[in-house]
């Protein structure tokens, strides 16, 4: 949804050759801001019986955002510019768009003597959840993988992802050539590679300070405190793989989120995919993420295999970031795989509901195929739901009833009379009991 709020300004003659404000107010939950402006630039003259475009005004555009800070400048070469978290327009800063009183800072640098009236139009582009795709774990030529960073991107964009971060081995100095644009927002990341385990350190350029070496459980967790403490988000990468799985063990450090699903389906996988719902009947809540670990292209494994599909509030990286932490999504095999989304009173996955008499809980499927195994999970029972055709929409309710959880799978056999594999795993919505 956009709103917008125009404002009509006169600069006198006097105020020629100064700078000053015009304020605006920003709502709250904006994703982009977009300002355009116009006047009469230019007149007409006639001499001679030749006519003439002679320039008279010349108004130059600057801002500042709600806190004060200048935000860029374009001058009077461009009647419209655009403000997001994840991309502006050249000249501009990549800043998150917040509530308050911003200003467009105006340059009156040629004014006519009758004065001018320019009149500035603000967009408000309003954060409302969409359904982004991306990968979580990537390498480049920064450490041993095949593709510099643009190629990357580049491969990302045509696969149909949406975000992406960059997770070199032990290295974040690629994270200083990240950029994102229209079409995908693309952030810093690092995999933490030791011996005993890989984590994944999202979203800040430089997650850890010094060297990146620890030797014992003490000294890997203050590394990963400290990754926290600068606003990193900690994914266990991979924590079942028989060659490099979490040795430090998942009990002995905090963490955000895990990789429950890394590369092509296989045994590591469903062996995480049984812990992690061991924890989740213990009570506890853990956000799932998926990502390729892409290196270099070989069977099973490509950009974007899985794909971890969020719905955000928008595709800056701060609202990435939250449904990432609150596990908004699920993770499908491929960009075009199943999809799910699992609504109870108001709330998605990732979040929590009070439990009352009578709520339902409602799954809508979609990209199924014939054959498929839809299965409903909680921590009472496992429903199969088996899929007679394909189908792009399925829509399943049902009551809550004591259930603490509920998730969704769907399973996928590539093979007559060979068991199913899961294509699609979602995050749960949670149910707590009702206060009093």
């Amino acid at each position: 949804m956009q709103t917008k709020q125009k404002i009509q300004l006169f600069i006198d003659k006097e105020k020629e050759g100064q700078y000053f404000e015009l304020p605006f107010d920003v709502p709250e939950n904006i994703s982009r801001i977009d300002v355009r402006y116009s006047y009469p630039r230019h007149v007409e003259v006639t001499k001679d019986g030749e006519t003439q475009r002679i320039e008279k005004n010349i108004i130059d555009l600057a801002l500042k955002n709600a806190d004060g800070q200048f935000i860029g400048a374009s001058g009077s070469n461009r009647d419209h510019i655009w403000i997001s978290e994840y991309n502006s327009s050249l000249g501009y800063a990549e800043t998150e768009v917040k509530k308050g009183r911003w200003a467009v800072i105006v340059g009156a640098y040629k004014i006519m003597d009758e004065g001018v009236t320019v009149e500035y139009e603000f967009t408000f582009t309003h954060k409302e959840r969409v359904l982004l795709k991306g990968d979580l774990h990537m390498h480049s030529l920064g450490s041993d993988g095949i593709l510099s960073v643009d190629e990357i991107v580049d491969v990302a964009k045509k696969t149909g992802l949406q975000f992406i971060f960059i997770t070199d081995h032990n290295n974040y100095f690629h994270n200083n050539l990240l950029k994102s644009d229209a079409d995908i927002t693309v952030m810093p990341g690092v995999e933490w590679t030791h011996y005993k385990g890989h984590v994944n350190m999202l979203g800040i350029k430089e997650p850890y300070e010094g060297a990146c070496f620890a030797n014992t459980i003490e000294e890997t967790r203050e590394l990963i405190q400290t990754a926290r403490r600068k606003g990193a988000i900690i994914s266990i990468n991979h924590p079942f793989c028989p060659n490099c799985g979490f040795a430090w063990g998942l009990e002995n450090v905090e963490y955000d989120c895990i990789e429950i699903w890394n590369g092509p389906m296989k045994k590591a996988e469903m062996d995480c995919i049984k812990w992690w719902h061991e924890q989740l009947c213990a009570g506890k809540k853990i956000p799932v993420v998926g990502g390729s670990d892409f290196h270099k292209f070989e069977m099973g494994r490509a950009i974007g295999m899985p794909t971890t599909c969020l719905y955000a509030l928008s595709k800056a990286p701060s609202d990435i970031y939250a449904a990432i932490l609150e596990g908004n999504g699920y993770v499908t095999y491929q960009p075009d795989g199943p999809g799910v989304l699992i609504e109870c009173d108001g709330k998605i996955m990732g979040q929590t509901v009070e439990s009352k008499p009578d709520l339902k809980i409602s799954f809508t499927f979609s990209r199924l195929k014939r054959g498929d195994a839809i299965k409903i999970i909680s921590d009472l029972q496992e429903e199969v739901i088996k899929c007679d055709s394909d189908k792009q929409q399925v829509v399943i309710e049902r009551p809550v009833g004591n259930a603490m959880f509920y998730r969704t799978e769907v399973h996928r056999s590539y093979e007559e009379n060979f068991p199913g594999i899961p294509v699609m795993i979602s995050n749960p919505v949670y149910i707590k009991e009702a206060k009093g």
